[in-house]
């Protein structure tokens, strides 16, 4: 089942035309059209219902870390478009996109979320790094982390090093950034922190 996002934040992104940054791909007839193959070319209310669905809901997601694959492949400069663990977040975001867009299909509307997501792609491979707040942990990059790191020393709300390394001092600061932009504090680099934190203007 997928982890519920905080839509308002993904859609502020989305709404504010930040999704414009990554190139939107050549690869189509003369007329910019091109075949879409599998559950891509389904609906995006085929997609939300299938949250109920866990077969089904399984089907679309696999499909969306595969386009998401792809696009990592295709883009210049990319390793990875997503900061945190794509295996939920993708889909999740995606269903967000989706939730005003009923009528686009799963393809397109992961196009917007890639497209969205592209200031905070990593440029090159970093380690994993564990990430430890009040009995929970998470995986993200080095190099997402240094980035989100540097957004809060930029936001005033931490002001140790942008070292990719998950300190004490850093979890706090993340506690505090989360709470005054009304997320769940848990100290966790989560993607609606990341899109608060780098994306938001």
């Amino acid at each position: 089942m997928p982890r519920p996002l905080n839509s308002a934040v993904i859609q502020c992104v989305i709404s504010a035309g930040i999704m414009l940054t990554a190139s939107t791909g050549h690869a189509a007839d003369t007329n910019a059209k091109f075949a879409v193959r599998g559950p891509g070319a389904s609906s995006c209310a085929a997609y939300l219902a299938s949250a109920n669905k866990p077969a089904d809901h399984e089907r679309f997601a696999s499909w969306l870390l595969g386009y998401a694959s792809a696009r990592n492949r295709a883009e210049p400069s990319t390793y990875d478009f997503i900061p945190t663990d794509a295996g939920q977040d993708f889909p999740n975001i995606v269903s967000v996109v989706c939730k005003n867009r009923l009528e686009d299909t799963l393809e397109a509307a992961a196009s917007k979320a890639i497209n969205a997501l592209a200031p905070l792609r990593q440029t090159d491979a970093s380690p994993l790094v564990d990430v430890n707040a009040d009995g929970q942990m998470v995986q993200v990059r080095e190099q997402a982390l240094r980035r989100l790191q540097q957004a809060l020393i930029g936001k005033k709300f931490y002001n140790g090093a942008a070292d990719g390394a998950p300190s004490a001092q850093f979890i706090a600061a993340l506690k505090k950034f989360q709470r005054s932009e009304s997320l769940p504090a848990t100290g966790l680099p989560n993607i609606d922190t990341f899109i608060r934190a780098i994306l938001k203007r």
